[in-house]
């Protein structure tokens, strides 16, 4: 069966936060504002082309469009045949009722949803990095082993053709390794932005150490592994620009700057679920800012579909001033933003550190 897009205004897609350990808690000199970095793991971006369709020469998490083939029946005959196919700890979500259509509509194919943007997200990483999720069939003996050229050659075939990556599995006796993917937000790009929009659900894996890495010369030409220290700085020097949402998932991420921690945190809190954000944008005096769910400002029915015009008088400052529950991101400039909490998150989600980028 073929995955059924949920709607005209909008595609889903996944998108993987991959965090891997340093070896020995090693620290790593950043800028004199924020001295030495405390975080024992990096954080992969990699960097769009300046003919990208979306967000051209932008820092971004791995990720895409889901394709039919991560919602193929197939996909439950390699699960049963690899001894891996249960997937109760990852569909049992317990806060069901406010997730995203994207997660609870009901699809033609035999793939829960919850497995197949996991294998979107599995998928698109390996297109733009190179770096395989997969874990063998539970039967000792037939692993059938890649080579780096061999990994390399299937990865063309993949990028080419998502039902290459089936076929991969098939051949290598291999299964995506959905149980390594927490659920960890959703976010429905604004309405003011024209042309291309997405549902994307974002996922979080926490990998023992730095795998190799290569961006794929095509949709990406940069692949880095760095701490949310030193992404949200060379942002802030205007040496990358970064989405709204990556900046406010890199500011949740100062709470646990410990990898074990972060990943015992998102393993545990996975199956609360998440709500989708849809940031709100609303013009003020010296710039903008886009209001999130919780915020005093956030509208009780915002249009999914269409832009709102909505603007008020006075600055930045002033509003945040005056407003009791913030949550929103602020913007003078391209480079120039403020992320600014101070609600309680749902499902027991992280708040993010709102003092990461100075005024």
């Amino acid at each position: 069966m073929t995955f059924r897009p949920l709607s005209r205004y909008w595609r889903e897609a996944a998108t993987l936060i991959l965090t891997a350990g340093v070896r020995n808690g090693r620290l790593s000199r950043v800028a004199d504002d924020f001295s030495l970095s405390r975080f024992d793991y990096r954080v992969l971006m990699l960097q769009r082309s300046d003919k990208s369709g979306f967000m051209p020469n932008a820092k971004v998490f791995p990720g895409g469009l889901v394709d039919n083939s991560d919602f193929s029946d197939e996909w439950i005959d390699i699960f049963n045949r690899s001894g891996w196919s249960n997937f109760d700890s990852l569909t049992n979500v317990r806060n069901v009722h406010e997730r995203s259509p994207m997660l609870t509509a009901k699809q033609e194919s035999l793939v829960p949803n919850d497995i197949g943007y996991r294998i979107c997200a599995i998928r698109e990483t390996f297109e733009e990095s190179g770096i395989l999720l997969t874990r063998q069939w539970n039967d000792p003996g037939t692993e059938v082993p890649m080579s780096e050229e061999l990994i390399d050659t299937w990865r063309a075939r993949v990028d080419s053709d998502g039902q290459e990556f089936l076929r991969l599995c098939r051949d290598h006796r291999c299964v995506p390794d959905v149980w390594a993917l927490y659920e960890w937000s959703n976010w429905l790009t604004p309405t003011f932005f024209s042309g291309r929009r997405y549902d994307t659900i974002f996922y979080i894996s926490c990998l023992d150490r730095i795998p190799q890495t290569a961006h794929d010369r095509r949709e990406m030409v940069k692949a880095q592994w760095l701490t949310p220290v030193e992404i949200l700085q060379n942002y802030s020097r205007k040496e990358h620009w970064i989405p709204p949402p990556q900046v406010y998932e890199l500011s949740r991420m100062f709470q646990l700057p410990s990898h074990e921690q972060l990943h015992q945190f998102s393993q545990e809190r996975g199956l609360e679920g998440c709500e989708r954000w849809l940031p709100v944008r609303i013009a003020v005096d010296d710039g903008h800012m886009t209001v999130l769910p919780g915020d005093d400002l956030f509208p009780d029915c915002p249009d999914l579909e269409k832009e709102q015009d909505l603007r008020r008088t006075g600055t930045l400052l002033e509003s945040r001033q005056s407003t009791k529950n913030l949550h929103r991101q602020e913007f003078r400039g391209t480079y120039d933003t403020k992320v600014c909490s101070n609600i309680p998150q749902k499902f027991g989600h992280l708040s993010p550190e709102c003092d990461v980028l100075s005024d």
